[in-house]
């Protein structure tokens, strides 16, 4: 998806935009989800529908490693966004293309089924991928698919299969990113900012620091100049704006798809509703 990432704004013209996204589907999230239901903010969930129930204990952890249960699925995530992280947990690096196109569309279809909800998301096991398992995961209907290669920037992603997070919630950046993300810009066209935080919600319990998370919710959250959205409500709204189709001159913009965009064109400020074909004001 290509587009003018300067002119662009998110929903109501909102020039920044926040998200979270949590691996593997653990008992932890209980807690997390309450702390992101209090201020206000949305997650996105990576889960194993192959896994649910196990507990193992890995040799890098102080704490158990426990999946949620099949049951719990639909109610836990209820206000969130639910999305694939494989069956099994593979490294699909290794894999022919047949099994991770396997691993890939019957966690989607078992996550469906649970949740009453489409499933287009993902996030890579070990953030391993290649070219095979990008065009797998196409072949599987997903739109968007996470790494674990932190950009330590808010810019949005040229490819969306290869969606870089801004950092872990363990980067010793974390707080400095965050002041980095709200600070005022006084330009006339400010550039849009995306800040994605990840990690998986059992190592508060392994390295005893909720406190990390519930520091970050209090400096981020309540900003009316931030969109607080899933993953897939991002790349959703982002491919969208991609679609815009413009005139040969660039004097008039079509909006095709089902969503209003909210653009900055020419230092102006435009709400393109669907279907809406938009004339641009030149001073």
């Amino acid at each position: 998806m290509r587009l003018r990432k300067d002119v662009l704004r998110f929903p109501e013209g909102k020039t920044k935009a926040f998200t979270l996204s949590y691996d593997d589907g653990v008992i932890q999230d209980k807690r997390l989800i309450a702390l992101f239901d209090q201020y206000g903010v949305k997650g996105t969930f990576n889960l194993n529908s192959g896994t649910f129930g196990q507990e193992d204990q890995y040799s890098h952890l102080k704490v158990k490693h426990t999946k949620i249960l099949e049951k719990e699925v639909a109610e836990l995530y209820r206000n969130h966004e639910i999305a694939c992280h494989t069956v099994t947990h593979p490294d699909l690096s290794a894999l022919p293309s047949n099994t991770v196109l396997y691993e890939v569309l019957t966690d989607r279809k078992r996550l469906e089924e649970l949740s009453g909800k489409m499933v287009r998301g993902m996030a890579y096991p070990f953030g391993t991928f290649d070219g095979l398992v990008k065009d797998s995961l196409c072949a599987a209907g997903i739109l968007y698919s996470r790494t674990v290669q932190s950009t330590h920037d808010f810019s949005i992603p040229d490819d969306f299969l290869e969606w870089n997070p801004t950092c872990h919630h363990d980067d010793p950046e974390l707080l400095p990113l965050a002041g980095a993300f709200l600070e005022k810009d006084g330009s006339r066209r400010p550039k849009p900012k995306l800040f994605y935080v990840w990690g998986h919600s059992y190592e508060f319990d392994n390295n005893q620091n909720w406190e990390v998370m519930e520091n970050l919710l209090k400096r981020v959250s309540g900003h009316e100049e931030v969109w607080y959205a899933t993953n897939i409500e991002i790349a959703e709204y982002i491919e969208a704006a991609a679609s815009l189709r413009y005139s040969a001159d660039g004097g008039m913009v079509f909006n095709p798809t089902c969503r209003t965009v909210w653009m900055n064109i020419l230092d102006r400020e435009y709400c393109i509703h669907s279907g809406e074909m938009v004339r641009i004001v030149r001073d």
